[in-house]
């Protein structure tokens, strides 16, 4: 198994340069997500039928491919479903609230992406148990304008690099969050993509 310190220096090496992560929200959007600089690409929406084709095309690109584990359709979600994914479709990582999926992701080499809801302390506290039992190479907190909040708890329990997502539409929403202490976004905001394209070198 591949230690989470690599994964998390990997993911960590490619949003230095290039913080904001390109969140496709269907395929329509794919040529614009592989127009952008971005080096990471949540895929958040797709199916068993065209998952490959767009992975394909997003290696191409030079980018790495992180699936949305428990949005996509068609799909197990199973140990079974993770090795197809990244057997049979070649995909970098997953991103996942399930531990179960993180650590088989993990077995089979994969980057691993733990989503984590916060809405109250008990959900966070939740979020933390999690976190330490799965071991991921990122947390992604959603949503991301909670980061300024929660970041020294974070910290303070575990780890890992955290990316803030969901509601990161502009570049305050961006600046806000780095400042937290966060190594990167993830966001649909074509805004965004963007500016990073035009000021990120």
């Amino acid at each position: 198994m591949r230690t989470s310190v690599e994964g998390a220096q990997r993911i960590t090496y490619c949003l230095k340069r290039k913080p904001i992560i390109t969140s496709l929200m269907n395929a329509d959007e794919l040529s614009s997500v592989l127009a952008t600089e971005s080096n990471i690409v949540f895929i958040l929406k797709t199916d068993i039928f065209i998952i490959e084709s767009i992975v394909e095309q997003i290696r191409e690109a030079g980018k790495l491919s992180f699936v949305h584990f428990d949005l996509i359709e068609g799909i197990g979600k199973d140990k079974t479903g993770v090795a197809y994914l990244a057997e049979k479709v070649g995909i970098d990582g997953i991103v996942t609230t399930k531990n179960t999926a993180i650590i088989e992701a993990k077995k089979l080499g994969l980057l691993t992406v733990q989503r984590l809801f916060v809405f109250d302390s008990v959900s966070l506290d939740n979020g933390i148990k999690m976190i330490k039992a799965s071991n991921p190479d990122a947390i992604e907190v959603l949503p991301g304008m909670v980061c300024q909040r929660i970041m020294d708890r974070i910290r303070a329990e575990v780890d890992v690099p955290v990316i803030a997502g969901g509601l990161m539409i502009d570049l305050e929403d961006f600046d806000t969050a780095l400042k937290s202490g966060v190594i990167g976004i993830s966001t649909s905001s074509k805004e965004l993509w963007r500016w990073q394209d035009e000021h990120m070198g």
